[in-house]
């Protein structure tokens, strides 16, 4: 007898064991909530890195020079009338210009940039420091790939959890701006650690017609507009990564509670763990196992095997002509997306109006727009949804550019457009990240992620720079965001649709018969009830003359 693909058999599990039940609310519950730590770190510098107002102090015989003033920015006679934000000032009628050697800053919010007055010729020190951080996300996700496929989803997981708590905290009690970006680069690591296994963990418990539903919750831009208006009512650095430390503990305590990918286990030749994990997955979606020896029997005998011996790393995802072309595409897909969404993101700070409010509005943009992407993704496809909303994306980044080229005073424009932008490079990007997950198999599924990951950190490392260079050279942050999203547009076109598809296993997986969607299920361990005892027959034999009648009864 033909036996059953690995992917079908552990995808029909889930459908008579699991579906979309008690067990996979709770996973994901865990997971999204623990997300809230993640959007904190990741969105700290749009605060911590935001500069306020102060002047430049020049009368050296009221302040000495090199003490930053933590007083509110008033105009008096220590000041020269229109020395806001100015690093050389002309003093009395002199033509000559002085240099500031110390600063006052407004202390309505305290920064890291009045912290170590990072001003002037330190300017470029903010947007390095998160650069820092991002190149922390990139090294956290290529490291969480490999680990989480040698090691398991869940200690990778927890593992990122950790991370965020202690850096947290350190970054909380930094002395110097070189301390905290040190800081900075390991609670990268954390980010990217997270960022890389929670939508594989997840999604390894979730039947296939639900997939999607996971992008569809719009967690990310929940929390980040809570951090907005936590960094609102509570505007000091130091504080707020207490707070991002703090709201870790609890979901840490969830390890005993939290199970091992039962996929990941089958995959690692660890039956007998898979099973106790499906066991209790049924237990809690009230579909109990009545005889799990006989499915143990089901697996050794009728369902093909994994090869586990091997180690699987980067190198796998060029192994065939089809899997090199997915990861290409993805590579370029990713760069795109996470330069444009941390581009967006961090330009909070240069646009017109309060700072928390532009940080809140561009986070609860995403909120209703994500919320529909369940009905995109299984109504057109994640393949047209992407197309879709990279093409938005980059339309509203051209528009926001050439706005700043000809340096159009609007503030309605001026917020609009980096609205419509952030959203379309939001949706899109949960879009590409389903495809991704959808379309490689699960032995390389955490190396995929962690390098696709990585390969968007490179864009994010731009990013910041970029930020800053568009000080000087208006609309060169969106000119690059255009140009990248269009790219990302093409790849898309050059995908597969992975709607309704089996999930793949193995490398063998990727190939086209085992793609195609099941136009009825295997159903291969079916709940019914038990079938009618067969009616009961009777025999009666009857001896006459020697000869024998049987008569039967039903």
């Amino acid at each position: 007898m033909e036996k059953i693909p690995i992917n079908e058999f552990l995808d029909e599990i889930l459908d008579t064991y699991g579906g979309f039940g008690r067990f996979q609310v709770f996973i994901m519950a865990v997971v999204l909530g623990s997300l809230s730590s993640v959007a904190f770190s990741m969105m700290m510098m749009t605060f911590a890195g935001a500069t306020p107002d102060w002047n430049c102090v020049i009368d050296d015989s009221t302040v000495r020079f090199g003490v930053s003033q933590r007083s509110t920015v008033t105009h008096d006679s220590r000041y020269v009338n229109d020395t806001l934000k100015k690093c050389y000032l002309s003093i009395g009628n002199d033509t000559t210009t002085t240099a500031c050697e110390a600063f006052s800053f407004n202390s309505s919010m305290d920064t890291v940039v009045n912290e170590w007055d990072l001003v002037c010729d330190k300017a470029w020190i903010p947007s390095t420091i998160t650069t820092i951080q991002m190149a922390g996300v990139l090294l956290g996700g290529l490291f969480s790939g490999h680990l989480a496929d040698k090691i398991g989803r869940k200690p990778t997981y927890f593992l990122s959890l950790l991370f965020l708590l202690v850096f947290n905290i350190l970054c909380g009690f930094s002395v110097t701006w070189e301390m905290f970006a040190a800081c900075r680069l390991f609670l990268g690591l954390g980010i990217g650690g997270f960022l890389t296994i929670f939508y594989p963990y997840v999604l390894e418990f979730v039947p296939r017609e639900r997939r999607s539903i996971l992008a569809s919750i719009p967690m990310w831009g929940i929390w980040s507009t809570i951090f907005a208006f936590v960094a609102m009512g509570l505007p000091d650095w130091k504080y707020l990564h207490f707070v991002s430390a703090v709201i870790v503990v609890p979901w840490l305590l969830f390890w005993w509670a939290m199970p091992e990918s039962f996929r990941w286990l089958v995959s690692n030749n660890k039956q007998e763990a898979a099973l106790e994990v499906i066991q209790h997955m049924a237990k809690v979606n009230r579909k109990p196992i009545e005889d799990i020896k006989a499915l143990q029997a089901r697996i050794e005998t009728d369902v093909e095997k994994v090869d586990t011996v091997k180690t699987y790393s980067i190198r796998d995802m060029f192994v065939s002509a089809e899997l090199t072309k997915m990861t290409g595409l993805h590579v370029i897909a990713w760069l795109a997306c996470g330069y444009g969404f941390y581009g967006v993101s961090f330009e909070v700070k240069g646009l017109t109006g309060n700072l928390y409010l532009n940080m809140a509005l561009l986070s609860i943009a995403e909120i209703p727009s994500v919320l529909t992407l369940y009905w995109f993704t299984n109504r057109i496809g994640r393949k047209w949804t992407s197309l879709l909303f990279s093409g938005i994306g980059a339309f509203a980044a051209v528009i926001m550019a050439f706005i700043e080229v000809t340096d159009l005073q609007s503030d309605v424009y001026r917020t609009v457009f980096p609205l419509i932008s952030k959203i379309g490079v939001s949706m899109a990007w949960l879009s590409i990240k389903l495809l991704s997950i959808e379309m490689f198999p699960t032995v390389i599924r955490s190396v995929s992620s962690g390098l696709f990951n990585a390969v968007a950190r490179v864009g994010s490392l731009v990013a910041p720079q970029c930020v800053y260079l568009n000080d000087n050279i208006p609309g060169i942050l969106y000119f690059i965001c255009s140009g990248l999203l269009l790219s990302a547009f093409t790849s898309v076109c050059f995908m597969p649709e992975t709607k309704n598809k089996v999930l793949p296993d193995s490398l063998s997986d990727v190939s086209s018969k085992h793609r195609k969607p099941k136009s009825s299920p295997l159903k291969l361990f079916k709940i019914s009830p038990p079938p009618p005892p067969p009616p009961t027959t009777t025999t009666t034999t009857m001896v006459e003359n020697d000869n024998v009648m049987y008569v039967t009864h039903l």
